[in-house]
């Protein structure tokens, strides 16, 4: 039997998928309006910042095979750099952690004469990850209908919401509807990453029963799609 995939390798999938397609479909050889390495620099030293929403270059970038190619040879190429960075400054941040942690025992030590019990912490709420992937946000009640529903754990659940190719970063909007009443409703901010925009919001979906519900999805302020759900 085949193991179940986790969130994290759908995703890592999905978004390979989308860049094989990216840099096969559409090859520019003769690097027609490419706007040159110093503006893919810059576009790639930036990608975490939503404003490559607005970037008139982003949408060549990701219509031509070659800059898109350079792009992504770009971003290894930073992220490397600061992984090396993350890895110097946890080395430092550990060290300092360390002696302050020596001195702080030497102080409590020396005023209290012993260790009193610490305190319990409660524990973080443990979500289940789900990735959802939505093809289309395009209305159409017969497409919607013949779908396979969604299947989510009756339990705390974060919610991956993959957006269909294109989408743009902002603010989105989840709702989860049993016989057109609302029982969920969240908000959340998506971002684009290497090219996939996405979204993820916490439902604490233990405090309604098991059964059959609707799960709309909107970019602010714009109209809602929807898809049926079981909550199991």
């Amino acid at each position: 039997m085949r193991p179940e995939e986790s969130p994290e390798a759908k995703y890592d999938r999905l978004k390979k998928k989308i860049q094989d397609s990216i840099l096969t479909e559409y090859p520019n050889p003769e690097r027609k309006g490419c706007p040159g390495n110093s503006v893919l620099e810059g576009v790639a030293s930036g990608f975490s910042d939503e404003r490559v929403e607005s970037d008139s270059n982003w949408e060549h970038i990701t219509h031509c095979s070659e800059c898109y190619r350079e792009f992504l040879e770009i971003r290894r190429n930073l992220k490397q750099a600061a992984k090396r960075r993350r890895t110097i400054l946890r080395a430092t941040v550990g060290a300092v952690v360390m002696l302050a942690a020596v001195a702080g025992l030497f102080f409590v030590s020396r005023n209290h004469g012993s260790l009193g019990p610490q305190r319990p912490q409660n524990a973080e709420v443990a979500y289940h990850k789900i990735p959802i992937d939505i093809a289309t946000m395009e209305r159409s009640d017969t497409t919607q209908r013949a779908s396979s529903p969604i299947l989510l754990d009756a339990g705390p659940d974060e919610l991956i919401v993959n957006l269909p190719v294109g989408s743009k970063a902002g603010q989105y909007e989840v709702q989860l509807l049993e016989n057109q009443r609302p029982v969920i409703s969240a908000h959340a901010d998506a971002a684009i990453r290497d090219g996939t925009t996405a979204f993820a919001v916490k439902v604490d979906l233990s405090k309604i029963p098991p059964g059959s519900y609707t799960m709309y999805v909107r970019q602010v302020p714009w109209d809602w799609t929807h898809f049926p759900v079981v909550v199991r």
